[in-house]
C-alpha cells in the first residue's frame, strides 16, 4: 500500500513534464507543415502565400484561414534574416514566393525547459527543426 501511495504521489509530476515537452514538439511539428504547405501553394498556383504569426497570443493564420492556437505553456519569438528580432506584441507574416523561396526567419517555440528552432532558408523556402534547452539560448 505505500508503495502504491508513492507512486500515485510521484508519477503524476514525471508524466506532466513529458506531456508539456510533447505538446511543444507537436506544436513545433505542426507549424512547420503549415510552412511547407504555404510553401508547396506558392510554387503550385504561382502567387505569394503568407503564414500570420501573432506573436502576443501565440497563434497562427495560414493566409486567410482560421486562427491556429499554441499551447498556452509554448511562446514564439522570431528573428529576421537580418538578425534583428520581432517584437513580442507585433504580428509577423512570413512570405512564401513562387520560386519556393522565402522570408527567411527563425521561429523560436518554448516551454518550460525546452525550445524548438524553425529556420527558414531565405533562398530555398526549406524549413528545418532543431532543439534546445531553454536555458542554452
Amino acid at each position: 500500500m505505500v508503495i502504491a501511495g508513492l507512486m500515485v504521489a510521484l508519477v503524476p509530476p514525471l508524466f506532466s513534464g513529458a506531456v508539456s515537452g510533447t505538446r511543444l514538439k507537436g506544436s513545433a511539428r505542426d507549424l512547420a507543415i503549415a510552412l511547407r504547405e504555404s510553401r508547396s501553394k506558392a510554387i503550385i498556383h504561382n502567387t505569394e502565400q503568407l503564414v500570420q504569426l501573432n506573436l502576443n497570443t501565440s497563434h497562427y493564420r495560414i493566409g486567410n484561414g482560421k486562427p491556429l492556437a499554441l499551447p498556452e505553456n509554448v511562446s514564439m519569438a522570431v528573428e529576421l534574416v537580418t538578425g534583428a528580432n520581432v517584437e513580442q506584441m507585433a504580428q509577423h507574416v512570413v512570405y512564401f514566393f513562387p520560386d519556393g523561396s522565402s522570408s527567411g526567419e527563425l521561429i523560436t517555440l518554448s516551454g518550460d525547459q525546452q525550445r524548438y528552432y524553425l529556420q527558414l532558408n531565405w533562398l530555398t523556402g526549406s524549413i528545418t527543426i532543431t532543439s534546445g534547452s531553454a536555458d542554452a539560448g
